[in-house]
């Protein structure tokens, strides 16, 4: 193995349910996302030997992983990772997507009604306060906003935030070609709950997706699989091809 430098950039993308059009409603965000995603990375590289082919230099998907969330980070209000748990939007080391741009304050308004809202759930105001290590939040600092927006309401009562922001998910994939019915799973139950306005999706093309392996999620699988399955999945979705120049 050996690490060398390869340079990222767009090699393919396609838009499904309007995704061109909301994508247009996200101020930057194409810009951030392609400007993110065509730079210089440090990748490993490995010898592969498929069976009755010649040896090749590939890269190894996560060296591949790594860099692009490095370079996904610098994207301003970016989350990185983030699961959903119960409507709520979190950010442990528990699977989910790879990035996010969300509202947080609102996110901050299903938690608390939730927990403590008109309906709520048992013992509700003891389990709120130890759920601050999700939030990456002192608990403190996570006790006093609860009583501060306690203080502001009614017992029992909802608390009303309107979201500003369009809730947006993405995903790096370059593993095993089935992942993808995975992860188009998860944007299904996330979708009914927070509900995910615009998905990015993420994998290999051309180059790139012969560097990394043969039975690995490509761009042209990807493809296949999201329209087979727009019957059901009716979120505007931007699949992006990335390829690879040393």
């Amino acid at each position: 193995m050996a690490i060398e430098t390869f340079n990222l950039s767009i090699g393919q993308q396609k838009f499904f349910n309007n995704g061109r059009i909301l994508l247009q409603a996200l101020p930057n965000l194409e810009s951030a996302i392609t400007d993110a995603l065509s730079v210089p990375c440090n990748l490993t590289t490995i010898t592969r030997k498929p069976k009755n082919k010649p040896s090749y230099q590939g890269i190894t998907a996560g060296s591949l992983n790594k860099a692009l969330r490095n370079c996904i980070n610098t994207i301003p209000n970016i989350n990185g990772e983030t699961h959903v748990e119960n409507g709520i939007f979190f950010h442990t080391t528990k699977e989910g997507f790879d990035f996010s741009i969300y509202d947080k304050q609102h996110n901050r308004a299903r938690l608390y009604n939730y927990y403590l809202g008109s309906v709520g759930i048992l013992n509700g105001d003891t389990k709120i306060e130890n759920i601050h290590k999700k939030l990456k939040l002192k608990k403190k600092e996570w006790k006093q906003e609860i009583q501060s927006i306690s203080s502001s309401l009614p017992a029992n009562s909802d608390y009303i935030v309107e979201k500003k922001q369009l809730t947006v998910a993405g995903e790096f994939q370059f593993g095993n070609w089935a992942l993808v019915y995975r992860d188009l799973f998860r944007l299904l139950n996330a979708d009914s709950n927070p509900g995910i306005d615009f998905y990015i999706y993420i994998t290999a093309s051309n180059t790139l997706s012969n560097l990394i392996s043969s039975n690995t999620v490509s761009y042209d699988k990807a493809i296949d699989v999201i329209e087979e399955n727009l019957s059901i999945i009716k979120t505007p979705i931007w699949v992006i091809g990335l390829d690879i120049k040393k």
